[in-house]
């Protein structure tokens, strides 16, 4: 079974939080993405004909996920 979007939204989000509870760092241009991520997915929540977001979400959720495996390596 294949996660939606907000829920691997969801899964990115709290994994940055247990990261900052544990006094990482988290650079503003991954909290920035994620937060374009939420809303683009939010804009296609509201109008599911607005496909030409997919590539947007999936890149900004990509940067996000790449920087936590960088992270959680090192750690």
């Amino acid at each position: 079974m294949k996660m939606t979007y907000e829920e691997a939204w969801k899964v990115l989000a709290d994994l940055l939080t247990d990261l900052r509870k544990k006094g990482e760092t988290i650079p503003a241009y991954v909290m920035n993405d994620l937060r374009s991520a939420k809303t683009m997915i939010q804009i296609l929540k509201a109008d599911p004909t607005h496909i030409e977001n997919l590539p947007r979400i999936e890149a900004y959720m990509g940067n996000v996920e790449s920087y936590l495996i960088f992270v959680a390596q090192d750690k």
